[in-house]
C-alpha cells in the first residue's frame, strides 16, 4: 500500500514553512508614528497618531487618531468599508471612504522608510 505522505514531503513541508517564519521576523513592518488624512486625494492634514486622543470630521467621516492609532469610527456612506478597515497603526496601512473622497494612510517614522506606500 502506497502512503498518500512521504518523509521527502514532510521534509519540504516543514522547510517551507520554516523559510517563511522566518522571512516574517525578519521583515516585520514598522509602527507608524504619522497619519496623512487626504481628501479629494490632496493632503489636508497630518496627524500624530501617539499623542492625545483626538476625533475630528472630514467629509462626513469620523477619524479617531491617539494611543498609537488611528481608525474611522463613523461615515455617512452606505456600505461602511472603512469603518470595517478598523484600527491602523502600522506603516503603509490605510483606510479609503470613496464615497465621501477621505483616504487615511500611515506614516513610518522617517520620509525615508523602506517600506513606505506611495501613490
Amino acid at each position: 500500500m502506497r502512503r498518500l505522505v512521504t518523509r521527502a514531503d514532510v521534509i519540504i513541508i516543514t522547510a517551507v514553512i520554516l523559510l517563511a517564519a522566518f522571512l516574517w521576523v525578519l521583515n516585520p513592518k514598522e509602527t507608524g508614528e504619522t497619519a496623512v488624512i487626504r481628501v479629494d486625494g490632496k493632503e489636508y492634514i497630518t496627524v500624530n497618531i501617539n499623542g492625545e486622543l483626538t476625533e475630528t470630521t472630514v467629509n462626513g467621516v469620523s477619524i479617531v487618531y491617539g494611543g498609537g492609532d488611528i481608525y474611522i469610527k463613523d461615515s455617512t456612506c452606505r456600505d461602511k468599508i472603512c469603518v470595517k478597515a478598523g484600527r491602523l497603526s502600522k506603516q503603509g496601512q490605510s483606510a479609503v471612504c470613496a464615497p465621501n473622497r477621505v483616504s487615511v494612510e500611515i506614516k513610518g517614522k522617517s520620509k525615508n522608510a523602506p517600506w513606505a506606500v506611495t501613490g
